[in-house]
Order: structure tokens, then C-alpha cells, then sequence
């Protein structure tokens, strides 16, 4: 299976604009949920976040100049969540395989005084235990390391080489536990499945770019 790097397109350069991201300082109670969002939990029971708006560093009349299928954040918000999706991008994710964990939260969007229904994409909640290590093959300065079985010893050591050294380990293979269709890497790539590509393509979901990778990445 093919994989690409994913992410949202935020800048225009043609049109000298920017993306306007998902502003949460309106929702009630919203600092209270989005530190516990942003802490990593899955809060079952939330309410609908009612209101985020689009907010960017341009001029304010330019806030709402584009909307997509996806976003990101700007002022209050969930930390270390990534993407702000539409209904339909919602929907088109959920017939793929994501990574665990994750979970959506509703919300409306105010855009153009008219309220649509968007989500909250809390991905990647805890996603190191994805990977097979052993069968990974990550580098420093040119040196395979071996041995590594867990993401905890994984952990342990990436954070004794960076103290160290200050150097940061080349991954140049990748192998999931599982043939997921949309997952994060250690790097803080997100990474899609050529056939989760094809359908976001397919279905017309707007505000994506797709790049290719210079490592090898493998589904068990």
C-alpha cells in the first residue's frame, strides 16, 4: 500500500491570502473541554461546541474569504488536535481504517452568518504503540539502532540521544502494526493511503495537498 504525506492547504500564495482557522473563543465552556481534549482525553459526553468562527492574521475582512473541508485552529481550541473537518469529511473518514485513537466532536461553524456543522478531529491520541519497532529502521548519523521493541524504550531513548547529542533519529522505514488508511509518525507527519487519496479526490473534499515521502512505509 502507498502512502503520502497529508496536510491542509494555508496558504495562497497566488491570491496573497491566507486560510482563515477554527476560533473556539466563543464556545461556552470551552476552556474547561479543550484542556481536557488537549490533555488527551476522549470525552464521551460533550456538548455541541456552539460556536467556532474562522479567524487568520490577515485583515478581518479576509477572515471568511475560503471555506474548506478543512482547517485548523487559531486562538481557543483543543491543543494537539490538528484538523477542523467538515460534515462531509467526516463522513468520508469514517469508511476508512484511522489509526487509534481518535474521536470527533461536534461543533458548529459560523461562516458567513449562516451556522454549519463541523467536527473537532482529535488525532492522534496517544499513537506511538501503531508501529512495529523492531521491524522499523530508524538511524543516527548513519547508524541503524537495534534492540528497540516498545514505544516506551523508543521514548527512552530518543530522549537520551536528543540530551545527549541534540540530533534527532532518521526514520527510513516505517512499519505499522496494521493497514490503516490514515495514521501519524514520529516525525509528525500525518500519512494517508493512496486509496483514502483517490476517495478524497474522488469526492470532491476541498483544502488538501498531498506530498511524496522519502522514507519506506509498510501495513502488516
Amino acid at each position: 500500500m502507498k502512502y503520502y504525506k497529508i496536510d491542509y492547504k494555508g496558504i495562497f500564495e497566488e491570491e496573497n491570502k491566507v486560510l482563515g482557522q477554527a476560533n473556539g473563543e466563543f464556545v461556552p465552556n470551552g476552556a474547561f473541554y479543550f484542556d481536557r481534549i488537549g490533555n488527551g482525553e476522549i470525552i464521551e459526553d460533550a456538548p455541541v461546541f456552539d460556536y467556532f468562527h474562522l479567524q487568520s492574521f490577515d485583515k478581518k475582512n479576509f477572515w471568511e474569504w475560503r471555506l474548506q473541508d478543512v482547517h485548523g485552529f487559531i486562538g481557543k481550541f483543543p491543543m494537539f488536535c490538528i484538523w477542523y473537518i467538515s460534515d462531509k469529511l467526516k463522513s468520508l473518514l469514517e469508511n476508512f481504517r484511522i489509526a487509534p485513537k481518535y474521536h470527533f466532536y461536534e461543533t458548529r461553524l459560523l461562516y458567513k452568518e449562516e451556522k454549519f456543522k463541523y467536527w473537532i478531529f482529535q488525532f492522534p491520541i496517544g499513537g506511538f504503540h501503531n508501529y512495529n519497532y523492531e521491524k522499523s529502521e530508524y538511524f543516527i548519523d548513519n547508524e541503524r539502532v537495534l534492540g528497540i521493541k516498545t514505544a516506551e524504550e523508543y521514548d527512552e531513548y530518543d530522549y537520551k540521544i536528543w540530551k545527549e547529542t541534540k540530533k534527532n533519529i532518521e526514520w527510513r522505514k516505517i512499519v505499522l502494526v496494521d493497514k490503516f488508511d490514515i495514521v501519524d509518525t514520529w516525525q509528525g507527519d500525518i500519512l494517508c493511503s493512496e486509496r483514502l487519496k483517490q476517495a478524497i479526490e474522488e469526492n470532491g473534499i476541498i483544502g488538501f495537498e498531498f506530498f511524496e515521502i522519502d522514507y519506506e512505509v509498510v501495513a502488516e
